[in-house]
């Protein structure tokens, strides 16, 4: 089974000997370049039999190998390929070595069609739901991983993958340094545990929610919050009489979110990452009861952080991961039981 529609949209394209539909397939799609240790050549070029010739060797997302903390991947496009190509000769070799492998003649002609293939497709948007088929799909990993899946489809990555790069190893680790502040393993963990607690929460708030949600009937929660559960009751985020129960949902995807940048920038190995993701997990049942709840307190913790009542474009798109998540077969939220 093809790891992702890239990978099927691949394979079928080589089958039918579709070249243009080769194409179509990897146009706006993150590639991945090994990069060199030190010492080695800058481009791994081999001579490969099944084409006779030597070829640049790139992998699609759902073909990158298991998590290795030495090895690095550059992400490239087919755009960036076809500017900076160095040898007529050479061929791409998409995945080579797997079952979904292809080989892409590189002369002008045909750089010139990755380039048409590139503008007409256009970047991979956000706001895609991915499942990698080699990923957890059940158990806590799977179950943790689904609390983070939110950040995973505003990237468009596989909501369900603890591997070897969350975007690719130079800008996660940008993120990671920029965002958070998080520069060595020793920093990582520490935020980690901050998330982990609820630690980026508005105290205030989480008290009052959770005061409520517990039957104090003298709880009183901030009137944005209230603004907010109507115009999530309006747009199906909060059932008619739905309220929200906590926003600790933010920091446990937040959490998630740190685990795979982790990976990526070489911060933490795996043991350590399912253990995160597991407790991530653990905690989301403690403070929810459905996927429904934890979804709205996850949309509640992310309009309170980053919209401020202005119901703007943090809402649009906010808005647009739930309904993915909340309606489409495929979402985890919709085949993971909340237990």
């Amino acid at each position: 089974m093809p790891p992702t529609d890239t990978e099927r949209r691949l394979c079928e394209a080589t089958a039918r000997g579709d070249g243009a539909g080769q194409i179509a397939a990897l146009a706006g799609e993150d590639l991945y370049l090994v990069a060199p240790q030190p010492g080695q050549d800058p481009l791994p070029v081999y001579d490969d039999p099944v084409v006779g010739g030597k070829c640049l060797p790139v992998l699609t997302r759902g073909m990158l190998p298991p998590w290795q903390p030495q090895q690095f991947f550059d992400r490239v496009s087919v755009e960036e390929l076809a500017q900076d190509w160095p040898n007529d000769k050479w061929r791409l070799a998409v995945n080579p070595g797997t079952p979904s492998a292809a080989y892409l003649v590189a002369a002008p002609a045909h750089r010139a069609s990755w380039l048409q293939a590139r503008a007409h497709f256009g970047v991979r948007p956000g706001g895609l739901l991915t499942t990698l088929a080699t990923g957890p799909l059940h158990g806590p990993s799977a179950q943790g991983l689904a609390c983070g899946a939110p950040l995973a489809v505003h990237h468009s990555v596989p909501w369900n993958e603890l591997g070897t790069v969350f975007l690719d190893h130079a800008t996660d680790a940008q993120t990671l340094r920029e965002q958070w502040s998080v520069t060595d393993p020793g920093s990582w963990q520490e935020r980690s545990e901050q998330l982990l607690g609820g630690g980026f929460l508005p105290a205030e708030t989480e008290a009052a929610l959770r005061a409520r949600r517990d039957g104090d009937a003298a709880a009183e929660v901030p009137e944005l919050v209230t603004r907010y559960e109507e115009r999530f009751r309006t747009d199906g985020v909060l059932p008619p009489d739905g309220r929200v129960r906590s926003v600790l949902a933010l920091d446990l995807a937040h959490a998630v979110h740190l685990v795979r940048l982790g990976l990526g920038a070489r911060l933490c190995a795996p043991p350590q990452a399912e253990q995160v993701v597991q407790r991530v997990g653990a905690l989301a049942r403690e403070a929810y009861d459905s996927w429904e709840g934890y979804a709205a307190g996850y949309a509640l913790g992310r309009m309170l952080a980053f919209d401020h009542g202005w119901f703007g474009a943090p809402y649009a798109e906010a808005l647009h991961v739930h309904r993915v998540l909340a309606q489409d077969p495929a979402s985890p939220w919709q085949g993971l039981a909340f237990v």
